[in-house]
């Protein structure tokens, strides 16, 4: 299982908390640094005229620091990854324990959405299920944990590297064309209690 934990370097809060979830399990990971786009000039930011005409700074940086992890995951041939946000936390009970993810993957997945639903996105539908996830599409917005797998992760650098919109709109809008899941009981949420990067 290879984790990529993505977290800005100055949030020292939210990377600390997150470093002792992740070691609790005695998991291997990796942190990958976001990116703070309010201290970037236009020009450096890796997005469409479109996405600086609405988006805060701090998706458009989102969007970057996501894809990040995804050029790691094709960088390192892996068959698929988790990333975790910095601002992740445990469900109580999940449909199996985090550390047993590799275990209970589906047998064919572009996506798993790990979180549960909080309700943002009107369109977000389950479409059956297989094993212990629901079939999903679209997907709940949020990031906050996923897994996904190389061949999606080489699309989205491929076709989307250029942020046009949040980065789990983009998941969304990639659903209907792909194998994408959630467990039937979600393995992580947001904490609530940690200050925001993006808003």
């Amino acid at each position: 299982m290879h984790v990529f934990l993505l977290s800005l370097p100055d949030s020292r809060r939210r990377r600390l908390s997150a470093i002792g979830k992740v070691q609790s399990m005695g998991t291997p990971f990796e942190i990958v640094d976001g990116v703070e786009a309010l201290k970037m000039h236009s020009e450096q930011l890796k997005c469409t005229k479109h996405a600086l005409t609405w988006m805060k700074p701090g998706e458009v940086g989102c969007y970057m620091g996501h894809m990040r992890c995804l050029q790691r995951i094709v960088d390192y041939g892996l068959p698929y990854a988790i990333v975790l946000e910095d601002d992740f936390c445990f469900e109580s009970n999940p449909s199996f324990p985090f550390h047993e993810l590799d275990a209970n993957l589906p047998p064919h997945f572009h996506f798993i959405h790990l979180q549960r639903d909080i309700g943002l996105n009107k369109e977000y539908r389950q479409h059956g299920v297989e094993g212990c996830y629901w079939r999903i599409s679209p997907t709940p917005l949020g990031t906050v944990g996923y897994v996904i797998e190389r061949s999606l992760a080489e699309y989205v650098l491929k076709n989307h590297a250029l942020c046009d919109l949040p980065i789990d709109h983009m998941f969304s809008s990639l659903s209907s064309r792909g194998r994408f899941y959630q467990p039937l009981r979600p393995l992580v949420g947001i904490q609530f209690d940690l200050p925001s990067d993006t808003h």
